[in-house]
């Protein structure tokens, strides 16, 4: 088979993803990223010597790629501290559920989803699967009898900036959320790199093609290949690989019916990321998540979850990063409610920086319906474009690495 030349549209997580899988295929990468740096949602916010996660945070037993990738470029991990809920251990606040005890919930939780996931995969166009696909999280677990799982998923959602229970649909759910993430979550086995996330993917990309600040102007695709034109010129490629947002890819390319399907069946959301300083908040535990917030969406810009960040600054503060759903809320608006939330628990906090993250893609429940899982089967490889990043699989970094995984040896397929 030729060597293909491939041009890739992002580099984060998955452009730079999937730049590794077409190395690993014997084919040529370019990665064309706009901004000044690599990496996308994973960020380490410098802060004098230390750094805090703005971003991607923790591996979970899912990245089983990442981790080995981590391990090669001698990134280590460390296992996140205590998680809390409600100040109570999560596992605690899970177990208040009603019903069978947690185990077996969770058992005929695995069961259940993995049978949809296989449905939705095999006949995404049979009307009673698209029509269980596109319950929300809550309502297909009420059905199901899961109290304790809908417990669990008030923490695994919103707590992780995944959405709402009430909102978010259960085929999309499925494609991400199982065993080894509910035994991550519950049993709070997690880690995070000690060297960051920014440094981890600086590392990884090193010896990748990758133009900073290549703004992608426009595309041209046909069956013959891609050119791909910037702000310093124009290059033909083989095939392309975009792992932007479908909305930010429709401002470059003509879409096909199945992209455009993606396009208004998707919708995006704002989750914004603070650095607080404070010396009167918790110290024991590392993370906690608050269910006020996590359960009501009209709660919009309420505080989330917090983490806990490093050592004792020299006045005696301590650092924690906060979370936030953001759309439709100013810079203002999201401060003001913020210190209001960690002003109710009795703690007085300075803000030291934030950043808001076009974060999470979800997946419209009436598009749902309509036929939404298979678009985006179907915009695989039209055009001689595949798509990865968050909108086609979630925004779990393992999730992000496995889709390109599957786009790009689809694409070797085809093409070869």
């Amino acid at each position: 088979m030729p060597r293909l030349k491939i041009a890739v549209i992002g580099a984060g997580p998955g452009g730079l993803s999937a730049a590794q899988f077409i190395r690993d295929s014997g084919h040529e990468a370019v990665v064309f990223e706009k901004e000044n740096r690599i990496g996308g949602k994973s960020f380490s916010f410098s802060n004098g010597d230390a750094f805090n996660e703005m971003g991607t945070c923790y591996t979970t037993r899912q990245h089983v790629i990442v981790k080995r990738w981590m391990r090669q470029h001698g990134i280590h991990l460390r296992r996140l501290g205590e998680a809390r809920y409600d100040d109570a251990p999560v596992v605690d606040y899970v177990k208040k559920g009603a019903g069978p005890p947690l185990a077996v919930q969770a058992l005929k939780f695995v069961t259940e989803a993995g049978k949809l996931r296989r449905k939705i995969a095999a006949a995404p166009e049979d009307k009673a699967v698209r029509a269980e696909a596109a319950m929300t999280v809550d309502d297909w677990l009420a059905r199901l009898k899961l109290p304790k799982l809908d417990l669990a998923m008030h923490r695994i959602l919103p707590a992780q900036g995944y959405g709402y229970a009430k909102e978010v649909t259960i085929g999309q759910t499925v494609q991400w959320c199982d065993f080894d993430l509910l035994i991550s979550g519950v049993l709070n086995d997690m880690h995070m790199p000690v060297e960051g996330w920014s440094e981890f993917w600086e590392r990884f990309s090193k010896r990748f093609d990758i133009r900073l600040e290549a703004n992608v102007l426009g595309l041209d695709r046909d069956e013959t290949g891609v050119t791909v034109y910037t702000q310093n010129g124009t290059d033909k490629f083989d095939a392309l690989v975009s792992s932007v947002p479908m909305d930010e890819f429709a401002r470059l390319a003509t879409l096909a019916p199945a992209e455009e399907a993606v396009l208004t069946g998707v919708d995006w959301q704002n989750y914004t990321t603070t650095l607080v300083a404070s010396k009167n908040w918790f110290t024991g535990a590392q993370v906690h998540g608050y269910s006020r917030a996590c359960k009501d969406p009209s709660l919009r810009g309420a505080m989330l979850g917090s983490r806990r960040e490093g050592e004792a600054l020299e006045d005696g503060a301590r650092l924690y990063v906060t979370g936030q759903f953001s759309n439709n809320l100013t810079p203002a608006e999201l401060r003001e409610i913020l210190l209001s939330d960690i002003a109710a628990l009795g703690v007085q906090a300075d803000v030291i920086y934030a950043r808001t993250w076009k974060y999470f893609p979800q997946y419209n429940a009436q598009a749902v319906g309509a036929g939404l899982f298979s678009a985006l089967r179907e915009a695989q490889g039209g055009r001689r474009t595949w798509f990865t990043g968050a909108t086609f699989s979630h925004e779990l970094v393992s999730s992000v690495v496995e889709r390109s995984r599957l786009s790009v040896k689809d694409m070797v397929k085809r093409l070869g």
